[in-house]
């Protein structure tokens, strides 16, 4: 289509030499001044057009993916009830001075932090709190998905079906948490891998927002800067040959070692693995190794087989061998494409030292971790050659060709068609994870902490601090060793006059329902009130169990399984 004078469109390729020759033409009349004002801004108005339609062009797919995304989040996110752990961290941000935020406090939670400074800006402001936190985690979650869909070179189907996973769309997306910040700080790193000698100061700042996301991310930036050292000194057989990057992996060191510092327990801390009824006797390290290995990387995407536990009291179990065929299905072709692009030692390297660190606290809420972690190793395999037909295996091209010539050309299409609606099918089962989930947080309570706001706010409780916990231990089932560890105080982190009351029935109905059986309590010798609770699981979400007891608190949490009322000291 030719040129009149008032339009500009590019019907085909090859319009484009004679859009930027006219381009050139009105660039030349406007500096020489032969083009009236008008004329000047209707040009420059058709010239911002067409970048914009000349970018929207191969993204238009990922522009409908990131809003369709927001979307999704944002009204999920109006609906959604903030859990325990997202009002602590709020709660932390709003009443902690800068100087306890960023040096006490850490030492007791164990994790960096950057989350609660984040929060801090909002919080100390007087933003509204379901306002300021999930506005936060939308940002976060938003620029998570805008460097999976316009920044990584991974497949389109990837590109399409990942922001909707359970992880990264409900899990991380609609509960306000760090974990976006963190997925999407591994994406970075993976970004710039490629360019990482060239420009060293991009990857170790990367790095370190990883590190300052989370515990977890000293792990992994820890692996990844490892990995990064050993391959240039064994090509270049020296340290410092690039100062550029010397300089900046010395201060990534010393960013890590500072983080690290900051988050190492105090002596007070009381850190311990019970379960909910203190029976379960830990699982040896070897077992946990292999549920490392065959288990969780299953659950992150296809398999739902356990429930919001820690990965120390998960036991061999027969369905080992069902998540484990799944496992190898994903292990077998990651660590194939890694090794042709020379990253193998990068995934299987980092992954064992994880699965270390694992041994040690891992829930299932922190699989998104894994599921980002993987998404960022096939990011980095993605950017060095992207994944096509040659990266079948030899064995498997030769198979085909088999099958092919034995069933002719049609039947072979109609089953490669197949496979790929079972693998898209198999892609699908997380988002089905993410539409069950958000219907149920729109149509159900999540838990029973608005109605014990209410009973706070009715019977003028507000001038009390809080303090609350996740799990009950029952010392008269609990197993010796527990019991002993109760009867020392270990269960209150060596504190004294702590009362287990909570009671746990299910009686088949859907709601969680409050019922106080003991108002308020004066104890004795303690300057405490007691409040009671019976809490109904609300749906059969294996995912969606977690205890939510809310209020104006400044006391750390130590895992403890009451809600005491403590008078403020005069």
């Amino acid at each position: 289509m030719e040129y009149d004078g008032t339009a500009m469109v590019h019907a085909r390729p090859r319009n484009n030499r004679k859009v930027t020759q006219q381009s050139r033409v009105f660039r030349t009349q406007r500096e020489t001044g032969n083009m009236s004002s008008a004329t000047v801004a209707a040009t420059d108005n058709r010239t911002r057009c067409d970048a914009i339609r000349h970018w929207l062009s191969p993204h238009r797919l990922h522009c409908i993916v990131l809003a369709a995304y927001i979307i999704v989040v944002g009204t999920v996110m109006c609906f959604h009830e903030p859990w325990f752990d997202e009002a602590q961290a709020w709660l932390i941000a709003r009443d902690c001075s800068w100087r306890e935020m960023i040096l006490e406090r850490p030492h007791y939670e164990g994790h960096p932090p950057l989350w609660w400074m984040m929060l801090a800006a909002p919080a100390k402001l007087g933003v509204p709190y379901e306002i300021g936190l999930k506005s936060i985690n939308l940002t976060c979650a938003t620029l998570m998905i805008w460097l999976l869909e316009f920044k990584t070179k991974l497949p389109e189907p990837f590109k399409v079906i990942l922001p909707f996973s359970y992880f990264l769309c409900y899990q991380y997306g609609v509960t306000s948490r760090p974990y976006a910040l963190m997925v999407a700080a591994m994406l970075l790193v993976a970004i710039n891998w490629k360019t990482r000698d060239e420009k060293p100061w991009r990857e170790a700042l990367s790095m370190m927002l990883l590190c300052l996301t989370s515990s977890y991310g000293l792990v992994i930036a820890g692996m990844f800067a490892a990995n990064w050292v050993v391959r240039f000194v064994w090509q270049e057989h020296s340290l410092i040959r690039n100062r550029r990057r010397f300089i900046a992996l010395l201060a990534l060191l010393a960013a890590a070692m500072a983080i690290l510092i900051d988050v190492m327990p105090a002596k007070d801390v009381y850190s311990g693995n019970f379960d909910i009824s203190g029976m379960t006797q830990p699982a040896p390290l070897w077992i946990q190794i292999c549920n490392s290995w065959l288990l969780l990387p299953a659950e992150a995407l296809f398999t739902s087989t356990v429930s919001d536990t820690n990965l120390v009291f998960i036991g061999l179990s027969p369905t080992l061998l069902y998540t484990g065929t799944v496992s190898c299905l994903m292990w077998a072709p990651l660590i194939h494409i890694s090794r042709r692009r020379h990253n193998a030692m990068l995934l299987l390297s980092s992954y064992t030292v994880m699965c270390l660190v694992f041994a040690q606290h891992f829930s299932m809420h922190h699989l998104g971790i894994l599921l980002g972690f993987f998404i960022a190793v096939l990011a980095i395999d993605c950017d060095e050659r992207r994944i096509g037909v040659d990266d079948w295996p030899a064995w498997c091209a030769t198979m085909a060709d088999q099958f092919a010539g034995k069933l002719g050309v049609k039947k072979a299409r109609n089953y490669l068609i197949m496979l790929k609606a079972l693998a898209l099918g198999a892609m699908l089962i997380s988002v089905y994870w993410t539409i069950n989930a958000s219907i149920c947080d729109i149509r159900y309570e999540y838990s029973s902490s608005r109605t014990v706001a209410s009973f706070i706010k009715t019977n003028h409780l507000e001038q009390y601090r809080w303090m609350a916990g996740w799990t009950r231990i029952n010392s008269t089932n609990a197993s010796p060793d527990v019991k002993e560890r109760i009867n020392q105080g270990g269960y209150c982190a060596d504190g004294k006059d702590c009362i287990d009351y909570t009671s746990w029935v299910n009686t088949g109905h859907r709601r969680p329902v409050l019922q106080a059986y003991a108002h308020v309590q004066c104890l004795q010798r303690a300057q405490l009130h007691l409040l009671g609770m019976v809490h109904r699981p609300l749906c059969r979400q294996t995912r969606h169990r977690n205890l939510e007891i809310m209020g104006r608190t400044r006391i750390l949490r130590h895992h403890l399984s009451a809600v005491l009322l403590q008078r403020p000291r005069l």
